[in-house]
């Protein structure tokens, strides 16, 4: 029988992997390189079609972006085509193990178990309620709300580590994290590497219970970084001398390749010569140089429909960063809350980058939903103001938003990393780049030839 393993760490860079195994930084990413066919993935988009959330549909479903039309997070049960691990079913019968892979779904004809990305809120952990309050809880930790919008407490979410495999040495590095942020108020950044590493234990919990044909294991903690803490790792590249880097965030690129380069010696080690390894990254990213870009977030929940007269029947749901749902009642609900939060302009453009004065970015994903976020992406002064262009009313910006501890300091580009450790293929470098969407072909062709 046959095993695919597909390891989906999201937007790291060829040039940092390479830097970085040539200093001896990565020694399993170089055992994983060496013995693989080693290919580049040209995505061949930009703007918001060059964003994770839609090239990793690419991956898992064959077809480019114009195709499959899925453009934003939380859209995958949109999507009324069939994904790798669908047609894997249907067609030769294989379980699957897929393991937090982003912005993807399941049809019924899926077999075996599924944990959805934490930015999914329509989606539910396949089996039913079985990973659930663990789910729940690292939507929690990620986005700031639960995967079904009730509240798991940390005793049910520590109960729900162990019941799905996680190590107790793994729950300890939890608490010392815990306890380093709480007494001395600093590493909170590092919160994400600790979260692969309880990722990874569930994964493997499952991977040896459950013996799966095909799996995916997916970790973004690289791409999180590299978008926030690039300046003070390479402030030379940004050109500005009088910057002073934060020298524990300096590391912090480097310590989350080489975390991850932990996790995918785990992963190597605990499979046998016979299963094959895809290792994709569907794009990377590259310095952001451009000024300055900032994020701002409201200040809470309740302030914000006080402050915006939203209904009571509008349910609000974080997504990511200064994003946000609003899924209204109706059709006539939605249009109404849009008209209202278009409606307010702040009191110069000199707060953006791009575009107009209009406070909010909104966005109509369909009929009753709205996709929100604050467009201020410039440092505002402390006495900057928005205006209500209905009533001509004046409100103070940091009465009702934060600015956000991080700013942008890498952004997207085409170019993905694309490995195969096939067990019949010896290894070799394929100077032709190939679209993020072959990888689903590949993967397809690999079982059909099996068959």
């Amino acid at each position: 029988m046959k095993k695919l393993m597909m390891l989906e760490f999201n937007e790291l860079c060829p040039s940092l992997v390479k830097r970085f195994m040539d200093a001896g930084h990565l020694p399993n990413f170089k055992r994983l390189h060496d013995s693989s066919v080693i290919r580049t993935t040209d995505a061949n988009a930009n703007g918001e079609d060059l964003n994770p959330w839609v090239q990793w549909v690419d991956v898992h479903t064959g077809l480019d972006f114009k195709d499959h039309g899925l453009q934003h997070l939380n859209e995958a049960h949109k999507f009324d085509g069939k994904f790798t691990w669908d047609i894997l079913s249907e067609k030769f019968g294989v379980k699957s193990w897929i393991c937090g892979s982003m912005n993807g779904d399941y049809s019924d004809s899926f077999k075996g178990r599924f944990l959805p990305d934490p930015w999914a809120a329509e989606i539910r952990p396949n089996p039913p309620q079985q990973m659930d309050d663990y789910y729940n809880f690292i939507c929690q930790g990620v986005q700031g709300h639960s995967g079904n919008s009730a509240e798991v407490s940390t005793g049910t979410f520590i109960r729900s580590l162990l019941k799905n495999g996680v190590s107790i040495s793994t729950v300890m590095k939890l608490a010392h994290q815990m306890m380093k942020e709480k007494l001395l108020g600093k590493g909170s950044w590092e919160r994400a590497m600790i979260l692969d590493w309880i990722q990874f234990d569930v994964f493997k919990h499952y991977y040896k219970k459950e013996s799966p044909q095909f799996s995916t294991f997916f970790s973004n903690s690289c791409a999180h970084y590299q978008h926030h803490y690039w300046r003070d790792f390479e402030p030379e590249v940004f050109g500005d001398d009088d910057y002073e880097p934060d020298t524990e965030k300096s590391q912090a690129i480097l310590n989350a390749y080489k975390n991850t380069d932990a996790i995918a010696g785990k992963i190597l080690d605990m499979i046998d010569d016979d299963t094959a390894v895809l290792f994709a990254t569907a794009l990377s990213q590259q310095p952001y140089t451009e000024s300055e870009r900032f994020y701002y977030h409201i200040s809470g929940e309740t302030e914000f429909r006080q402050q915006f007269n939203i209904p009571s029947t509008v349910t609000y749901t974080p997504v990511m960063a200064t994003q946000f749902h609003l899924h209204c009642s109706s059709e006539a609900e939605a249009a109404e809350v849009e008209a209202q939060l278009t409606a307010y302009e702040m009191d110069s453009d000199e707060y953006f980058h791009v575009g107009n004065k209009t406070l909010f970015l909104v966005f109509r994903k369909d009929n009753n939903m709205l996709d929100v976020q604050c467009r201020v992406t410039k440092d505002a002064r402390p006495d900057a103001t928005f205006v209500d262009t209905r009533d001509g009313s004046t409100h103070k910006l940091y009465d009702h938003f934060y600015q956000m501890n991080d700013t942008k300091t890498g952004m997207h580009n085409p170019y993905g990393l694309y490995w195969f450790r096939h067990p019949q293929k010896s290894p070799e470098l394929v100077e032709e780049t190939c679209p993020p969407s072959q990888v689903h072909h590949d993967v397809i062709n690999f079982f059909g030839a099996a068959a």
